[in-house]
């Protein structure tokens, strides 16, 4: 008895409208602040300052009460701890209480990208991969601070955004049931060995280049202080990135040439699951040097 080919086009238009949904969040994050001094204006700083307090108390009552009402062990509630061990230590170590608005912030970020990923992550380190790339759009929301005339680039603000999605991913491990198998997707990453090496090289460029970027901040200019061999490396990879494209091609016609499997165009798990870990990295360093690019030509002041 045959079965009926699964349609697979709205799972395809989900995925993608939840990686949109992701892009449009991490651009509107810088924006989050209007909101806080709408609160200030309103209420007046003391009662403003305690708003993200609140909200961290309402989730961490909304997930108790998730644990409980899913029938999942109560054993579940023990993940709250280092929860909020982590709220705390960022609420006593840093002082400025807009910024502690960033845990429910990144709360929110880490249950996007699980909702996202977890649709094709099949193997282990699947929170791995969500914490690294929360972390990571945490940076980008600081360099797109960095260029608002009314925000400001900072490395304790990388931190608390990490931090944060640390805690989501916590939640993730209460609520949520990980099925996972096994690490052999990874020998599925030299099926891309191109993308592999350029992301190793966007990674080491990107920690030279927010690096370089806290010395901009400081002189208030960016030319003399940013180095030309790095800023040639950023436009490099700029246009290396989408000559990769030929080469994720031929990776994938490849595999199917040795696989036999040439009439059938759908990967086996293990293999879209080595492209989570490459193509969105690419993606977001790409972005991340589109943000230096605009920074150097247009001049505007990198706070």
């Amino acid at each position: 008895m045959q079965t009926k080919p699964v349609n697979r086009i709205p799972q395809i238009v989900l995925k993608v409208i939840l990686w949109v949904l992701v892009a449009v969040y991490t651009f509107m994050l810088p924006n989050a602040i209007i909101v806080y001094r709408a609160l200030v204006t309103d209420f007046g700083k003391v009662a403003a300052g305690e708003v993200p307090l609140i909200v961290v108390v309402i989730v961490g009552i909304a997930y108790a009460a998730a644990i409980l009402f899913s029938h999942r062990s109560w054993k579940n509630l023990f993940f709250l701890v280092p929860c909020g061990v982590i709220a705390f230590a960022i609420m006593k170590l840093v002082d400025n209480p807009n910024k502690h608005i960033h845990i429910p912030e990144y709360v929110l970020m880490a249950w996007l990208l699980y909702a996202v990923l977890s649709k094709d992550h099949t193997g282990k380190g699947l929170l791995i991969l969500i914490f690294v790339y929360g972390s990571m759009l945490g940076v980008v929301d600081e360099l797109e601070q960095g260029i608002n005339p009314a925000r400001f680039y900072g490395l304790s603000d990388m931190m608390v955004n990490s931090a944060s999605v640390l805690i989501g991913v916590f939640t993730i491990m209460g609520l949520k049931k990980i099925i996972a198998t096994d690490w052999t997707w990874t020998r599925c990453l030299m099926e891309f060995k191109a993308l592999v090496v350029l992301g190793l090289l966007g990674l080491t460029g990107a920690v030279l280049m927010c690096a370089y970027l806290f010395k901009v901040q400081a002189a208030g200019h960016f030319w003399g202080i940013y180095p030309v061999w790095l800023w040639t490396w950023n436009i490099l990879y700029l246009i290396m990135a989408p000559a990769m494209i030929p080469f994720y091609r031929e990776a994938l016609r490849k595999y199917h040439q040795n696989t036999g499997d040439k009439k059938d165009p759908v990967l086996p798990p293990e293999l879209v699951t080595a492209r989570l870990w490459i193509v969105p990295l690419l993606v977001i360093l790409f972005y991340m040097q589109v943000l230096l690019l605009y920074v150097s030509i247009s001049g505007v002041k990198f706070n």
